[in-house]
């Protein structure tokens, strides 16, 4: 974490997570997208505070509609919530995340 974030010459940072199961036979992405999106939105924050990102990016395949949408709740609650979004809980820190 430390050397991503101690690259200065690099204006901005993303934090990306890819949802895509390219594992033959392997389904924890989606079932983990499925059954607690709130704990991938927390991990992706963290990584973003850890190394100055300021966008986080979610790949998911068009075959997990279900992922997509309870990602999509699970991110405007947190918005609501001001854990997402600008100046997250009254900090310098912002972060926003893109399906």
């Amino acid at each position: 974490w430390k050397q991503v974030a101690a690259h200065k010459d690099v204006t901005e940072h993303y934090v990306v997570c890819n949802g895509d199961e390219g594992d033959p036979g392997a389904f924890m992405d989606g079932s983990v997208m499925e059954g607690d999106p709130y704990r991938l939105i927390e991990g992706m924050t963290i990584a973003a505070y850890a190394v100055g990102a300021q966008e986080g990016y979610i790949y998911v395949r068009a075959e997990y509609p279900l992922s997509v949408a309870r990602l999509r709740k699970a991110i405007r609650q947190a918005e609501e919530k001001g854990l997402l979004g600008d100046h997250i809980l009254g900090t310098d820190f912002s972060f926003h995340m893109h399906i």
